[in-house]
């Protein structure tokens, strides 16, 4: 119901989603659980990282963490198209990645605009610009685009389908294991470095490849702007403090940071410990990550600003920044997840499925998944296709006989994975808002990378994620029906 209002544009999705959660409860399948669903750990874990980072934007810090990302790698245009692409993938790890290309675009457009004026000078002056000189636009806009998206999914506070994830694993699958910030970080780090290398390889050498030398000097560009925020301020100084103290928390709380074969433990691992020998209860297992992240941001509202500033690093004026709407959108697609299996329809879904696709092998499954959710997010919000396609994909998995994660996580990934119409998701409608992209050439790139998607998360579903989380286990007992 809710979902019709809103492609009727008469009320927003995140409203819409609100509506979906409740109207179960209207024909009494989930209704003494339904606004449980609307304070799950996860929409913590994203409150928490929401504020943080209105934190980071309100003191400016995104902007100098760029550009020093850029002073590092930048340099001729090649080199240049990979910073941009490496400094936007940073920010969308913490930042939502609407937020991030927003930032980045003002320094994208300033450098295309200093190179096509250094173009235009050597043509007045008699000589002769290689034609391919006219790519670079292209391919540093592009590039901001896909940067953002690849570095979404990295963490998984990065983008609302990892949320998603999470939150419909623990009303799907309520004895999973817990995927925590640590374990995906671990799992999804090494994938995105090698998408985004072979992304930029793609855009400059194959689909709008750049000239192999060019009189081009971006680190001067660079310099400029670091020398234009001057030093840093004590506002960014303890902002970065507490980002770093945020990341560093969730990255080694988990009680055995690399399985149980290796012993080397978490400060969960120690806490625990320490309240034993005290004779205390222990509590460390009922710390996550919501818990961290939340507990890191109100410390923002206890910081002191410096004393010609006045006040502290975060105020509720800030606070009101917080995408709400969002973590009702998370909170409504739990709801919606818990709907499907509570009144069977997931299951009666995935019995058809299974029944169409035969005797298929779970390597075809998963390559046909990948291709249709790609294809789908390119249409359709990656919110709204995640929260309808995960409790599908978890019943289907059953009905294999596969692991859960095998499905659920390229799944997941893909959702992210919409590069080809300026519709597909905001970076890409940020990007092309330029004017300096035209709509075939978007597509162009948007295909070999939508190609690109269904290989690479088949083969990193298939090692790093056996690897990370057994998915070629076969289906685990806390999965079979």
């Amino acid at each position: 119901r809710g979902r019709e209002l809103s492609a009727a544009r008469e009320i927003d999705l995140e409203t819409a989603t609100f509506t979906d959660g409740f109207s179960a409860s209207d024909f009494d399948i989930i209704f003494p659980n339904v606004a449980n669903q609307y304070m799950d750990w996860v929409i913590l874990l994203f409150m928490g990282g929401f504020m943080i980072a209105v934190v980071v934007e309100k003191w400016n810090l995104h902007r100098r963490i760029a550009l020093n990302i850029l002073r590092i790698i930048g340099g001729q245009t090649h080199r240049l198209v990979l910073g941009f692409m490496v400094a936007t993938g940073f920010l969308s790890m913490w930042l939502s990645n609407t937020a991030t290309a927003i930032m980045m675009m003002p320094m994208g457009m300033s450098l295309v605009l200093l190179y096509e004026e250094l173009n235009r000078k050597i043509e007045m002056e008699g000589g002769v610009v290689d034609n391919r000189s006219n790519n670079f636009s292209l391919t540093l806009l592009l590039g901001i685009a896909y940067g953002a998206s690849i570095g979404g999914f990295t963490t998984l506070i990065g983008t609302p389908p990892n949320a998603m994830l999470l939150t419909q694993l623990t009303t799907l699958f309520p004895e999973a294991p817990e995927i925590t910030f640590s374990t995906w970080l671990l799992f999804a780090l090494p994938m995105s470095v090698i998408y985004m290398l072979v992304a930029w390889v793609l855009l400059t050498r194959l689909v709008f490849p750049l000239p192999p030398s060019t009189p081009f000097k971006g680190r001067d560009f660079i310099h400029n702007e670091l020398q234009k925020l001057g030093p840093m301020s004590t506002e960014e100084k303890r902002v970065t403090t507490v980002f770093t103290m945020f990341a560093l928390l969730l990255i080694t709380r988990k009680e055995r940071l690399f399985g149980e074969d290796i012993d080397i433990f978490g400060w969960s691992y120690y806490l625990d410990s320490l309240l034993a020998s005290l004779g205390s209860s222990q509590v460390g297992y009922m710390i996550d990550d919501g818990t961290v992240s939340i507990g890191v941001a109100l410390t923002l509202f206890m910081i002191p600003a410096s004393k010609q500033i006045g006040g502290r690093l975060m105020d509720w004026d800030d606070a009101m920044k917080v995408p709400w709407g969002i973590l009702l959108l998370f909170g409504g697609g739990l709801a919606i997840a818990k709907g499907f299996t509570t009144s069977g329809l997931s299951d009666y879904v995935a019995i058809q499925l299974a029944d169409l696709l035969g005797e298929a092998s779970p390597l075809v499954i998963v390559i046909s998944t990948v291709t249709f959710i790609t294809g789908l997010t390119e249409v359709a919000s990656n919110t709204a296709t995640i929260s309808l396609s995960l409790p599908m994909m978890a019943s289907l998995s059953q009905a294999i006989g596969a692991h859960p994660f095998l499905l659920l996580i390229p799944t997941t990934l893909a959702a992210s994975c919409a590069f080809m119409l300026p519709v597909s998701t905001p970076p890409n409608a940020i990007v092309y808002g330029s004017g300096r992209i035209p709509i075939m050439k978007m597509v162009i790139a948007g295909i070999w990378m939508d190609i690109l998607s269904v290989i690479l998360l088949t083969v990193f579903v298939y090692t790093l994620g056996h690897l990370a989380f057994d998915v070629l286990s076969g289906i685990p007992d806390w999965a079979a029906l």
